[in-house]
């Protein structure tokens, strides 16, 4: 199969992407996301949900991950690129101020457009989130 234009640009902004996670520097990552794009966190945790646009992501979700006393060092094995969209496969470790932040099986979706994004999806363990960060406890029921 050819590689199209777009899946050129998709790569290349995928690539940059990774780049700026590998080197813990998530602000120029997120910098990528287009000024209407979206950013969005999966699970049920206090930071899951919808963020539009940077300004959001910096005020709303920048602060509630203040509780990381060892920022994720994120690693990629994988860059899956078709068209304008990429899967990012990776794993995460790190540490909050309730404990160690391990996430063996963690990814990003990314959706190109124009020069940038229009959307990223953070897909990770949310327990992982909620134990190190929040200091959540779990029970048996």
């Amino acid at each position: 199969m050819p590689v199209t234009p777009r899946t050129e640009a998709t790569r290349n902004l995928a690539e940059k992407f990774v780049a700026y996670v590998e080197s813990a520097d998530f602000e120029k990552a997120y910098r990528l996301l287009n000024d209407d794009g979206k950013f969005i966190m999966t699970g049920q945790t206090k930071v899951s949900g919808v963020y539009n646009g940077l300004d959001d992501i910096f005020t709303r979700l920048a602060p509630q991950l203040a509780g990381f006393t060892q920022r994720p060092e994120i690693k990629v094995s994988e860059i899956l690129v078709d068209g304008d969209k990429a899967f990012i496969r990776a794993v995460g470790v790190g540490a909050g101020q309730y404990g160690p932040y391990k996430q063996p099986y963690y990814g990003y979706f990314l959706r190109a457009e124009g020069d940038g994004l229009s959307e990223i999806v953070e897909y990770l363990d949310p327990v992982q989130l909620e134990l190190a960060v929040f200091g959540k406890k779990l029970v048996d029921a």
